[in-house]
């Protein structure tokens, strides 16, 4: 049986996690597609015409063994002497972490099987490595009198990236770094391999354009007046500062070291290799750099590969490189990663595909970069070209006296001019049509479309639509529609040699990632002569093989002490029993039709029947069916959302009045909004648990005793029942008397309005099952993080948690804590413990007084948006069924690796404990910052991956341990509460039932009492 699918019709809620750049994979990779996936009329350089590059998804995507056949390397035997030397001295001592400490790696795990993979890592070697004189690196920072520029409303604004990147190309033109190895992230740093001259004190200063303005290429003599102006508008100051001198037998020294000693700050040198290794990609043509060390090769790149994802977008296959301090050595991780970019077509055409209102159209290309190319009447070629950025279509200006409809076409747009080639110029109010057509000699030839704004709100510059191309590599950021992302996932889902052969290919077929980074070529070449050479170091061009354990998956155990062992992760529920069944003293089924479309087809009475049917064999006490409820929407339109919201509202009311305590909502279709309302009167006003299913799925015959059951499950957990346990759950060194908190915040994505908060979250275990997981959820301002003042909130959270453990304890507290701290990137660790911790510690003095009655507590941090993978290297060793000839060729479940390329201070682990069916599976990552508790390392690896076979929801393992995964779960419920605010494309306007902010006063925290105590939003 499937279990990990969500409860939710209207899929997940928002949160930009399938869309924009690195969108996730899953599902198999396809060719070519429905329609015109493959390629599409797409004119070019602002004419019309068939597109000039089809779409090319890239190789067919057949599974396998990566390099299956060649010979596999053993995994050094030297890095593990020096780990388990390390090891030593790390084991039982604390280090810095900045204003923090955190524990030293107490051991590695020896329980599982025993197996070698393959892993996207690759060994660095310096100079100082191989008896070779170091090359020294010089930093030097940049800093510029003119980053911030006044706005219209007296704030600072930064220079955008295009003009910073265009003010270091000026910088690195100066003469000064004429003759000298360079590099540089475009922002802030440029590195050298040669001290400059830059005269007294080490600084430099000179003044440079940041964006060049060429004047009309038919114009000779000086350059007319609006190019002089431009160019001193965007004339920067800079002062080059000599920052640092680094080499690279520092840190390979301290890696190598087997003695903890003096802690080194890698920070800075692993930053500088950052920026050499991408210098690549970041200085090559039809390369978009879209930040976090990710690359993407566009229209025009040789190796490019892309895929359709229809109304205006497109996806693109990217690469991401970082250099990591490990035991021994510096490694290079490098991964593939797939991303959704606006299509490089005419602005007009685009517009055309995207569909929808005015207003949707704007949204969708506001902050867009735009090519417009200027081409008299007659002429072949044109006689200038700008680069603009889409404010949005012509609106009442706000302050400037020109008249404008609200979104007017080339002929209603009208503006006041005067013509200075003129004797004694009037102003005479024109409009776009006529000023293109008198000024620039350029008829229009579709004047009825929306004209673009491309100046500022309150000073607008008006530019038609037809004249503009969409620039290549722009990424979109916002929510991708259902079937975008559908379609998104069909390209970056493949196997995993697929994506190892993108990586690293062969000899004979070197991969586009190291090929990219210009650390591969073709047989007989040698690019990182060019590349990275030049700094002192070099990479090995074969992934690396690392050992790794397969861990014994838990016993299942069910009602009337019925056992289950799983099989590749998963086992089967028919027959079973439920270990504690849950309770409804009553329950109704409401059928939500919209327009003339029927829900379900027939009488359905039988069907709820047969549910209730199902969850009395698996003993789940319901109490009587209400008698069913139907009702009809207006179509799903914004429009129609008031007289809908009341419609949905009336219902709920009734629920609670009747005293019904369970809606299962049946939906004709998976919309977003719809659900939103559902969850936020059911779990916020009205105290009703709510389960959705769709109409068709439901009803359909085929699979149909499964997807009862998956409704069991959620039934069950609702109830406050316990699905299945694992038998002895808290064995050693943890009790009946632990308690596990997981924590997550979800932060607005692109596209949400201005006045979207974010949502932070704590769930909490109630008893030794580990089953139920009640939560505390909250709002706070955008963009902080949980523990961050002025607004926290945490201590309340965690004393709510304690508080329900208390009152299912007859008043006794736990006495050890495990948190499951999800979201965390390496850079905030420091921070789970400076600010997170303190608020444990104040929950800790109001319930249990003094510190010494505190109790011990251990943190991890679980990492899910890393770029580690690993490849079988064996068929044994993969999940594959030679008997079926069936299988995703992915490590089997519960692989984990802890050895060859961790740190050395923090414990840390990977761990696949879910069957990765699709795709290339994404190990979970765990890294210790706290453990007051003294676990080993066999007994923490194997507890988190038991808890993997907990999450109640699933008859399989799951990603990630239930308590990261529940506080996810939490985070996207908080989303759908405010769904007209986090959920919608609120790029350039509000939209939602009552508006954003009518909505953020609708719900701020918190649900409905009778829910609090509930595991409600499963």
């Amino acid at each position: 049986m499937s279990g990990e699918q969500r409860d939710r019709a209207g899929g997940r809620g928002g949160g930009g996690r399938g869309g924009g750049v690195g969108g996730r994979g899953g599902g198999p990779q396809r060719s070519g597609g429905r329609g015109d996936r493959r390629g599409y009329a797409a004119p070019r350089g602002g004419g019309s015409g068939p597109q000039s590059m089809p779409y090319r998804p890239g190789p067919a995507n057949v599974g396998g063994i990566y390099l299956d056949g060649a010979p596999v390397p053993a995994p050094s035997q030297a890095i593990t002497k020096a780990e388990d030397a390390l090891v030593l001295a790390t084991r039982g001592k604390s280090f810095p972490l900045g204003d923090a400490t955190v524990p030293g790696r107490r051991g590695y795990g020896t329980k599982g099987q025993s197996i070698v993979l393959r892993t996207n890592y690759f060994a660095i070697a310096t100079t100082s490595e191989e008896n070779k004189p170091d090359v020294p690196w010089y930093k030097y920072e940049v800093k510029d009198s003119h980053s911030t520029k006044n706005s219209p409303d007296g704030r600072d604004i930064d220079l955008s990236r295009q003009k910073k990147r265009q003010l270091f190309q000026a910088i690195l033109a100066l003469a000064v770094f004429q003759g000298v190895t360079c590099a540089t992230d475009y922002a802030k740093i440029i590195i050298t391999n040669k001290k400059l001259d830059l005269g007294p004190g080490d600084v430099f200063k000179s003044k440079v354009v940041a964006a060049p303005v060429d004047p009309p290429t038919t114009q000779a003599g000086p350059p007319p007046d609006f190019v002089t102006q431009a160019r001193e508008r965007n004339s920067v100051t800079i002062a080059i500062r000599l920052s640092g001198t680094f080499t690279t037998r520092q840190i390979v020294e301290y890696l190598k070291s087997t003695a903890p000693g003096a802690e080194y700050n890698t920070g800075d040198i692993i930053q500088l290799m950052n920026i050499i290794v991408c210098k690549a990609p970041n200085d090559g043509n039809n390369v978009r750099d879209a930040g976090l060390n990710r690359f993407y090769m566009h229209e025009g790149h040789p190796a490019v590969e892309m895929y359709n994802l229809e109304r205006g977008l497109e996806a693109l296959r990217g690469y991401y490189a970082s250099v990591r301090p490990a035991v021994g050595r510096l490694l290079l991780n490098l991964n593939v990663t797939s991303g959704a970019f606006y299509k490089p077509v005419a602005l007009r055409d685009l517009l055309r595909e995207y569909g929808g209102t005015n207003d949707d159209k704007e949204s969708f290309i506001h902050r867009l970069k735009v090519t417009a190319t200027y081409q008299k009447d007659g002429e072949k070629t044109p006689f200038m070209t700008k680069t603009k950025t889409i404010v949005g279509f012509s609106k009442p200006p706000r302050t400037a006296p020109r008249s404008v409809v609200r979104i007017g076409n080339a002929k209603q747009v009208s503006f006041s001019y005067m013509d200075h080639t003129q004797a004694n110029p009037q102003p005479r109010q024109v409009t776009a049509f006529e000023y293109f057509r008198d000024h620039h000699k350029i008829t229009l030839q579709a004047p009825d479309l929306p004209v673009l704004n491309v100046g500022t709100p309150n000073d607008p510059q008006y530019l038609p639509v037809e004249l503009c191309k969409i620039i290549p590599g722009q990424p979109y950021r916002k929510l991708l529609s259902g079937n975008q992302t559908s379609e998104m996932l069909r390209f970056a889902a493949r196997f995993p040699n697929q994506n190892a052969m993108s990586i690293a290919g062969t000899a004979q077929n070197p991969g586009n990632g190291l090929r990219l980074f210009k650390l591969r070529g073709l047989q007989g070449t040698d690019p990182q002569a060019e590349s990275i050479k030049p700094w002192g170091f070099n990479t090995g061009v074969e992934m690396l093989t690392v050992p790794g354990r397969i861990l014994q998956n838990p016993q299942i155990k069910y009602g009337a002490n019925k056992s289950e062992n799983p099989r590749n992760g998963s086992w089967n529920l028919v027959g079973s029993k439920f270990h504690k069944p849950g309770r409804f003293e009553s329950w109704g089924v409401l059928v939500i039709n919209i327009g003339n479309r029927n829900t379900m087809f027939g009488n359905p009475e039988p069907l709820f029947s047969e549910l209730a049917r199902h969850l009395k064999d698996y003993g789940v006490a319901m109490g009587a069916r209400k008698n069913t409820r139907t009702i009809a929407l207006d179509p799903l339109t914004r429009q129609n959302r008031a007289s809908n919201d009341l419609k949905i509202k009336q219902e709920f009311d009734s629920a609670s009045q009747n005293g019904c305590p369970m809606l299962l909502v049946v939906l004709p279709e998976v919309d977003r909004w719809l659900y939103a309302r559902i969850k936020l009167y059911g779990d916020v006003k009205y105290g009703v648990h709510t389960i959705n299913a769709v109409g068709a799925k439901i009803q359909k015959e085929n699979g149909q005793g499964m997807y009862l059951g998956n409704l069991a499950l959620k039934f069950n957990i609702k109830g406050g029942g316990v699905s299945h346990v694992i038998p002895n759950a808290l064995g050693k060194p943890l009790d009946n008397n632990t308690m596990i908190f997981g924590i997550d915040v979800t932060h607005p994505s692109p596209g949400s309005a201005e006045s979207a908060p974010s949502i932070s979250c704590v769930v909490a275990s109630i008893d030794e099952h580990l089953t139920q997981w009640p939560g505390s959820i909250r709002t706070q301002p955008a963009r902080l993080e949980i523990g961050a003042t002025p607004v926290t909130g945490l201590d309340v959270m965690v004393t709510e948690r304690l508080k329900l453990w208390q009152d299912k304890h007859r008043g006794a507290l736990p006495t050890k804590i495990i948190l499951y701290r999800d979201g965390v990137s390496e850079s905030q660790y420091e921070q789970v413990l400076t600010l997170e911790l303190p608020a444990f510690h104040k929950a800790f003095g109001v319930l249990y007084g003094a510190p010494a009655k505190w109790p011990k507590m251990a943190i991890m941090v679980v990492g899910k948006r890393h770029h580690t993978r690993f490849y079988p290297t064996r068929e044994q060793d993969a999940d594959f069924n030679p008997q079926k000839q069936k299988g995703s060729y992915n490590p089997k479940p519960g692989t984990i690796v802890d050895r060859h390329i961790s740190g050395r201070i923090l414990g840390e682990f990977w761990l696949q404990a879910h069957q990765g069916l699709q795709g290339t599976a994404r190990p979970a990552h765990y890294v210790v910052l706290k453990d007051d508790i003294g676990f080993e390392a066999d007994e923490l690896q194997t507890f988190t991956h038991n808890m993997c076979y907990l999450f109640n929801r699933a008859t399989k393992a799951v990603s990630i341990c239930p308590p990261a995964y529940y506080a996810d779960l939490l985070c996207d419920r908080g989303r759908a509460y405010l769904f007209s605010e986090l959920g919608e494309d609120n790029g350039t306007f509000s939209s939602g039932v009552t508006g954003a902010g009518q909505t953020a006063r609708e719900w701020n925290g918190g649900v409905h009492p009778r829910l609090r105590n509930s595991t409600w939003y499963i």
